[in-house]
């Protein structure tokens, strides 16, 4: 999981407040023409179109929906409108798709009464450590706690982890991947490209480059110091 820095409130939603500020029944999420894709782009700018909670890719704004960090569920229409409490997950609001993961997996799990780390704090990044293979283990109970509510080790998001990696580590049919080498996808995939993209899992790769790099220089320098 990455962490997010919420921009400003896309000028659709203040202007839809301030029509709306007479008015206040129709100022809930489901209610009174809320600029609902306006707000979808909004947020996946600003994620640089990643899921907020997987890190899968977001194409456009088809492919996600948004969600409440703090659940509809509350009743709360101030939190429901509150754009500080949104973000952009997959899947899309109208896919067909059965999603056992992320978002729909959380529900209506409310992160005021139990453990979650959200993407929305800086120390967020570093509560998850993930391996080659695609699986990730919280640092502490909070983030093991969230990796079960969001379901984050469901077998579709290991397999795409672990190819993202793979990829990453060993692209195409040349020598060995160099740690130097290593070190600089790490840097790479933290930052967007120049649409303002991050590449899909992102904070995996670069972590399992990291790795790859501490290995191959500590194996450098064992076979330097058998030569001396």
């Amino acid at each position: 999981m990455r962490c997010i820095v919420k921009g400003p409130e896309p000028r659709e939603l203040l202007d839809w407040k301030r029509q709306n500020r007479a008015s206040p029944q129709n100022l809930t999420y489901t209610g009174g023409g809320f600029p609902r894709e306006a707000v979808k782009h909004a947020l996946m700018v600003e994620q640089h179109h990643l899921c907020a909670y997987t890190m899968r890719g977001l194409k456009s704004a088809a492919d996600c929906h948004i969600e409440h960090v703090l659940p509809q569920a509350r009743k709360n229409p101030e939190e429901t409108i509150d754009y500080h409490n949104m973000l952009a997950c997959y899947p899309g609001s109208n896919s067909k798709t059965v999603c056992e993961f992320g978002a729909h997996a959380k529900g209506d799990y409310d992160p005021e009464r139990g453990p979650f780390c959200s993407p929305l704090h800086k120390a967020t990044p570093s509560k998850f450590r993930f391996s080659e293979t695609g699986e990730v283990t919280g640092r502490d109970d909070v983030a093991q706690a969230t990796i079960e509510v969001l379901r984050l080790n469901h077998p579709i998001l290991v397999h795409d982890r672990e190819a993202a990696i793979r990829g990453g580590l060993k692209p195409g049919r040349r020598r060995q991947f160099s740690a130097a080498a290593a070190r600089r996808l790490a840097a790479e995939v933290r930052k967007p490209d120049f649409e303002g993209r991050l590449r899909p899992y992102c904070e995996a790769i670069a972590q399992a480059a990291l790795k790859y790099a501490d290995k191959e220089e500590r194996k450098a320098r064992r076979l330097r110091q058998r030569r001396v």
